[in-house]
């Protein structure tokens, strides 16, 4: 038997809110789609996971396609259009914090830093 070893796709969502970006502690919201899902309705579910904010998956819009340096992920950047969420955040256990910037801000992982600076200056 053939055994592959594929490369994980994973989402992460540039998601406009309260004139700014919302984002995680350190990072964008995100994760890894799961067999029989969509790469817009994975996206989806972690922005719901990691934040409560509903967005459509349907409006989702790719905005660059990168493979992490190591060569151990493909990560799919897609932006939704900006969305209204006036009540507090809710998060799952994976997330110690859910806030919304206003300027570009350094975070965990380089490429997600190159996508926020890349929003804001698209923004300005």
């Amino acid at each position: 038997m053939i055994r592959y070893k594929n490369t994980p796709m994973v989402v992460v969502v540039l998601v406009p809110l309260r004139n700014g970006l919302l984002m995680i502690r350190r990072a964008l919201p995100g994760g890894y789609q799961m067999l029989g899902q969509t790469w817009q309705e994975a996206g989806a579910r972690e922005v719901m996971e990691e934040t409560g904010v509903v967005v459509i998956p349907e409006a989702l819009r790719i905005v660059t396609v990168e493979t992490t340096p190591d060569r151990r992920l493909n990560l799919i950047f897609c932006q939704s259009p900006p969305v209204e969420h006036q009540s507090t955040f809710v998060h799952d256990a994976e997330v110690s914090e859910v806030l919304v910037v206003h300027e570009p801000v350094e975070t965990a992982f380089p490429l997600h830093t190159q996508r926020v600076r890349e929003f804001f200056e698209r923004e300005a």
